[in-house]
Order: structure tokens, then C-alpha cells, then sequence
């Protein structure tokens, strides 16, 4: 995602509230409002929904009941709180840009709200987090438009390539997981990027698996169970899909700035950072389930 400036209208809430049919194809309907930008969302293994805070470093606890929670704060300092993802035994890991070297990198919290650095990163925009197959946590770096792979709290450059620069700052964001593989979008050059998981764990060469200028913005990325890969665009406030054979359909649009999203079954839950004054928690019925995650 990119700097959006935070401007909270109640107009702009009732407006999103008002007009469920916002949707090219889907009825995205408001779950969640919240008062300050929203960017990572993850859904854990028992239905909860966790949903981070951009500047101010909260991670939301959301529960089947529906009652939202504070989960932790973390040492956000004057940076930003990117990416979530959860692991099998419900811990929830954080993308923490905090710009300073003692707390900057990947954070893990247990359900209970017990928070720790789990490893630290160079300073940079870490940004989307995905399991791989070997239970390591793969994380993007949007302008250092790397892929590290952390385990055991560890961090090392997995992949790197010109395919992930931005052109305009903005490079590998939003990263999924599908039959030996990683995807990875690139926001600024409306592509997504495929990375094959080699031989040891090493990445192989990546290629461009679709560009399309509907995918201009693109931020977090989710598979369903047949291979299609849904993207949300914080610039063109589109929720999309790549179908298997290449061609990509808007299912969602006049979205407000949506960034990360997450399968829970066939709800898909996706947060609008809120640029245009209504940050929140949305969802949506799809026809397929989410792909099952790797939880590490």
C-alpha cells in the first residue's frame, strides 16, 4: 500500500453503509467500521478475524460473536503496520515498519496478546506474509522489492528480481501461496508475479504470470480452491479476479482504497484502508472457498 492521508467523514461511512450494491459482480457489505486506516487482515483457524491498524500500531480481534477487541499495540513509533498473517496454533504474525532497528521487522502475538519481536528485518516496507511448505513465513519488502524468508527468527533474502521493482517506489506487496509456488503482486507495474519453490527451498526464476492495468494498485492477493487468485486495488478501489486461463474481471468497485484480504470458507473479508474517510472491515460471499493456508 501507499501513504494515503487519513480523512474521516461520517458522510463518507453512511455512503458505504447506504450503497451495498457497489459491486461490477459482488455485494461487499460492511462488517466493521474503525477510525484509523486499516491495512492487514488474516482470518486464524478458529474464525477469528484480526485486523491491523496502519499508524497506529493495534491489532483488532474480531470474534464469532462479533465484538471487536484490542488483541496488542505494538512500538509502531512514526511507521506503519503492514501485514498479518496467523500461524496453526492461532498466533498472529505482524509486519511491523517501525524505522527503528530495535523493534523493525516481524512480530509474533499469541491469541492471549502476548507480543514479541519474532525477527527483525532491514529497514524498509515489509509488507505481505505468507506460510511456505517447509512452515517458514515468507515476507515482501515493497522498496527494497525483495522476499525474505524468516524461520526460527531468522531472516534472509529469498528471491529478488527487477520483476518486483515499482516504478514508482511501490514493488512486491500482497504475496499467496499455490501448488509450488509463490505470487506476488507488484503494484506499481499492475502485474503479479510468479516465483517457483526450487529444488531445497531456493527460488527459481520468477516470471510475469498476468499484467493487466486493472490490477494498477494491487495490494494483498488470496486464492480460491480452483486456482483463481482474488486482488483488491487501493488505487482503482476494485476488488478483481485473475480466472485460471489469464483474463481478469472486476468483480467490486467503488471500494474505498481496499487493501489486504483473507478466506474464511466462502466469506472473503478484505479491509478498505480508507482514504476516502470510511476505513473498515468488509465481506463478501464468493461461489468458491478459499485455497486452505500453510500455517507454519
Amino acid at each position: 500500500m501507499k501513504r494515503i492521508p487519513l480523512i474521516l467523514s461520517s458522510v463518507a461511512l453512511l455512503t458505504l453503509i447506504a450503497t451495498p450494491a457497489q459491486a461490477a459482480a459482488l455485494r461487499p457489505v460492511l462488517v466493521q467500521p474503525y477510525a484509523d486506516l486499516t491495512e492487514g487482515v488474516t482470518v486464524a483457524p478458529d474464525g477469528t478475524i484480526y485486523v491491523g491498524l496502519l499508524t497506529k500500531g493495534e491489532i483488532r480481534k474480531y470474534d464469532s460473536t462479533g465484538t471487536d477487541s484490542l488483541l496488542a499495540t505494538l512500538p509502531i513509533g512514526e511507521g506503519k503496520l503492514n501485514g498479518l498473517a496467523t500461524d496453526r496454533r492461532g498466533n498472529v504474525y505482524a509486519a511491523l515498519n517501525s524505522g527503528q532497528a530495535a523493534t523493525n521487522g516481524i512480530w509474533r502475538i499469541t491469541s492471549y496478546g502476548e507480543a514479541k519481536l519474532y525477527a527483525a528485518l532491514p529497514i524498509g516496507f515489509a509488507n505481505g506474509l505468507a506460510f511456505g511448505p517447509d512452515d517458514a513465513l515468507y515476507v515482501t519488502d515493497t522498496t527494497n522489492s525483495v522476499v525474505y524468508r524468516v524461520d526460527d527468527g531468522k531472516a534472509a533474502v529469498w528471491a529478488k528480481s527487477p520483476l518486483l521493482v515499482g516504478s514508482d517506489g511501490t514493488g512486491a506487496n500482497g504475496i499467496a501461496w499455490r501448488s509450488g509456488a509463490f505470487y506476488v503482486a507488484v503494484s506499481d507495474e499492475a502485474q503479479i508475479v510468479r516465483i517457483p519453490y526450487g529444488k531445497g527451498g531456493k527460488a527459481g526464476v520468477p516470471t510475469v504470470y498476468v499484467k493487466d492495468a486493472k490490477l494498477a494498485g494491487a495490494d494483498g492477493v488470496a486464492f480460491d480452491v480452483r486456482g483463481q487468485l482474488y486482488v483488491p486495488s487501493y488505487t482503482g478501489n476494485t476488488l478483481s479476479i485473475v480466472r485460471t486461463g489469464g483474463g481478469v474481471e472486476v468483480l467490486a468497485d467503488k471500494l474505498d482504497s481496499p487493501a489486504s484480504l483473507a478466506f474464511d470458507g466462502k466469506a472473503l473479508y478484505f479491509v478498505n484502508i480508507g482514504g476516502n474517510g470510511a476505513p473498515s472491515l468488509m465481506k463478501t460471499k464468493v461461489k468458491l472457498a478459499g485455497q486452505p493456508l500453510l500455517r507454519g
